[in-house]
């Protein structure tokens, strides 16, 4: 088992200097804005 979590940590370290998918996209077609009550959080386009 000790070879599976040195393998899993080395896809999260990997993952983590390396991100995917971590842009803003140029044109989409779809927007969304949107919040959490409970706990104050907000997300969406800016």
């Amino acid at each position: 088992m000790s070879e599976l979590n040195d393998l899993y940590q080395e896809v999260i370290l990997e993952h983590n200097k390396n991100p995917r998918n971590f842009r803003e996209i140029e044109s989409p077609d779809r927007i969304a804005d949107g919040n959490n009550p409970l706990c104050g959080d907000a997300f969406g386009s800016m």
